[in-house]
């Protein structure tokens, strides 16, 4: 193997363990979802900047084209189904973040209830049940979501198959601490951001959250394709 080659495999392998610590945080307990916002250090960003802005360059494409293409389909499909306007999922969409924030944050899980399928009901009740044993409290202020993009339809003549996929763009002050002490365990007192992607599947002619991607990559948007039976 010639120095080159050496050097190549140097910075490739640099490169990957950079993207993995920024693109895959830690789990944890904080907010819906399980992950926690990382800051990023001045080093890191000296190193893999210009990588990183390419990198969301290329998610940028993606969340336009896939908008594009949800738009396009939404505007048939609603008039054959009320139930497909675009107005109701962004409504759904927006309700449910808060609502789901406020069920984590409060650890009751009964808030978001009316917003999330009865599997997401569970898993997040046994993990907000789990903060509880451990006297742990995820606290949660300046919620903002900035943007909720549709990225994915998927209509079919069976109306109970129907889902959709938004793309969260959010930030908040997310932190988790112990009751006891009042000392936090996890996060800091700092706005940091977040993407997720939200999957809602269509129950009784309503919308609801029943998945949370919280690691979103190149691939899961690339992959996703807007359909519709009743247009095939």
């Amino acid at each position: 193997m010639n120095k080159k080659t050496k050097v190549a495999i140097y910075f490739l392998l640099l490169l990957g363990v950079g993207l993995i610590f920024f693109l895959f945080p830690d789990d944890s307990f904080a907010r819906a979802g399980g992950r926690i916002g990382r800051r990023t250090s001045l080093w890191f960003l000296v190193i893999f900047g210009p990588f990183i802005a390419i990198y969301c360059a290329v998610i940028t494409y993606y969340l336009v084209k896939k908008k594009k293409e949800c738009k396009v389909l939404l505007e048939k499909i609603q008039n054959i189904d009320p139930v497909w306007s675009p107005d109701n999922l962004k409504s759904r969409v927006e309700e449910t973040f808060f609502k789901v924030q406020e069920a984590w944050m409060e650890r009751d899980q009964d808030i978001a209830k009316d917003y999330v399928s009865e599997r997401l009901y569970r898993k997040h009740k046994m993990q907000t049940d789990r903060l509880l044993q451990l006297g742990h409290k995820n606290i949660m202020h300046n919620i903002s979501l900035n943007k909720a993009t549709i990225v994915e339809v998927a209509d079919y003549r069976d109306d109970s198959k129907d889902a959709f996929i938004a793309h969260i763009d959010a930030s908040m002050i997310d932190y988790v601490v112990d009751e006891n002490s009042g000392a936090i365990i996890e996060g800091e007192k700092e706005r940091t951001s977040f993407e997720e992607l939200w999957k809602f599947k269509r129950i009784n002619n309503n919308w609801y959250l029943d998945e949370i991607d919280s690691d979103v990559s190149i691939s899961d948007l690339s992959e996703l394709m807007p359909f519709s039976e009743e247009n095939a």
